[in-house]
């Protein structure tokens, strides 16, 4: 590849780092092909998940319809019931650190979800720049656990291009 194809990264890594990941979101998934985008948002989420070690029905329900592309066009359906698990736990006044984490697993998951479905070419599709909010969510995670390493892990997961 030439180095053009990579510059994107870069500029993303320094809004990454300096505090703007939804612009960053904005050059990463911009320049993905829309084919892998959805493999792309569903390792990001397994990534996020598999370090929180919570499992959640309706995540779990998510990441089992990423598995499966004839089955993304249900992803509208799961979004719906990430959003009444995240509202619910969004009326809690205080959270548990568990249910913290949850919580941002969750706001990542809705956005996984409208990739996902959006991928389909659905005359009702959710927000074009989900995709960013992927992103933006994962620097919540990954500023909430405050590990270097989990950080270089989801950068890396970031970058994955799904080829």
């Amino acid at each position: 590849m030439l180095n053009q194809d990579f510059e994107h990264l870069e500029r993303a890594g320094e809004y990454w780092r300096g505090g703007q990941p939804l612009e960053a979101g904005r050059l990463i998934f911009e320049n993905l092909p829309a084919q892998v985008r959805p493999r792309w948002a569903s390792k990001i989420l397994r990534l996020a998940v598999g370090r929180s070690g919570s499992s959640v029905p309706p995540i779990d329900h998510l990441l089992e319809i990423a598995d499966r592309p004839t089955e993304w066009g249900n992803a509208h359906r799961v979004f719906s019931l990430l959003r009444k698990s995240t509202l619910d736990l969004e009326r809690l006044q205080n959270r548990t650190p568990e249910q913290e984490i949850v919580i941002h697993n969750l706001y990542l998951a809705e956005n996984v979800a409208k990739v996902i479905y959006n991928s389909t070419d659905p005359p009702d599709e959710f927000d074009e720049d989900s995709g960013w909010w992927v992103v933006a969510c994962l620097r919540g995670i990954v500023d909430w656990w405050n590990d270097e390493e989990f950080s270089e892990e989801a950068w890396s997961a970031l970058c994955f291009d799904g080829g």
